[in-house]
């Protein structure tokens, strides 16, 4: 059996704290807003967010990158935080009873959020000191 290293441990660590955190915050912004509001005026709908959730949940989301990246674990960041997120929209999505394009959705999710997330953890890491933390 191969020695587990403080640096991977350290990683797998970084990946389950910003992986929880992540759903925690999309659950708590996102999660319990499924329904959506019909303009009486125009008989259209929009929704269920509001932009404040949407908003709320990428500032929250850029600070953990950003935080992740000046602690030196840009992989860590870029592999938990979109998974986390697509994740939690995944089974939402899959719950409600209009699943419609969910899957295309996800994608799109998963894309932006790992692109995103390596943009602002990369500049996370060049703000940090040179040594590991």
């Amino acid at each position: 059996m191969e020695a587990t290293t403080p640096g991977r441990s350290r990683g797998l660590l970084w990946i389950i704290a910003l992986g929880a955190t992540t759903v925690a915050a999309y659950l708590a912004l996102l999660g319990w807003d499924q329904r959506k509001d019909l303009d009486v005026v125009t008989g259209n709908e929009t929704g269920p967010y509001e932009a404040w959730q949407i908003i709320g949940l990428g500032l929250v989301v850029a600070a953990l990158a950003f935080l992740a990246g000046r602690k030196h674990q840009v992989l860590s960041a870029v592999v938990a935080l979109p998974l986390a997120l697509t994740a939690a929209f995944a089974v939402i999505a899959v719950s409600s009873p209009e699943p419609g394009f969910w899957p295309i959705g996800a994608l799109l999710l998963a894309l932006g959020s790992a692109a995103a997330t390596t943009l602002v953890a990369v500049i996370g890491r060049s703000t940090a000191s040179h040594r590991p933390a």
